[in-house]
């Protein structure tokens, strides 16, 4: 059986998806955003510049960049969720306990998933999270 096209591209391209390249976060205190994800997280800061810092946390990679947009486009939470996979949820739910940071709740969740969810200095959304 051959399934007939309903349209024509003009050339035919392959798309390979590796994975996640990294992600990018404008921060309106680089110095303050530095201090919660390398010294309170514990990622491992790579890349450190006057206006851009960033960091890896396992095989994924934060860019943060000092604020430069217009001050009506300097919007910073509610537009980005990450889970980050840790091997530990529950210990990594303790450690940041420990330091202050306000998490949400530990979840086990029925489909096999321990998470809990914190907001970074400027209000974006992260989770650690791990198979159960």
């Amino acid at each position: 059986m051959h399934l007939k096209c309903q349209f024509q591209l003009p050339y035919r391209r392959i798309y390979v998806n590796k994975g996640l390249f990294y992600i990018e976060a404008f921060v309106s205190d680089l110095t303050r955003s530095k201090q919660f994800y390398g010294d309170i997280l514990g990622w491992k800061l790579e890349t450190d510049l006057p206006e851009v810092a960033g960091y890896y946390f396992g095989t994924g990679y934060l860019v943060l960049v000092k604020e430069s947009r217009p001050e009506n486009e300097q919007i910073y939470s509610g537009g980005m969720y990450v889970e980050v996979e840790v091997e530990n949820a529950a210990a990594e739910y303790e450690r940041l306990k420990s330091l202050g940071i306000s998490l949400s709740e530990l979840e086990n969740k029925p489909w096999g998933e321990s998470k809990f969810t914190f907001k970074d200095p400027d209000g974006y959304t992260w989770a650690y999270g791990q198979a159960s």
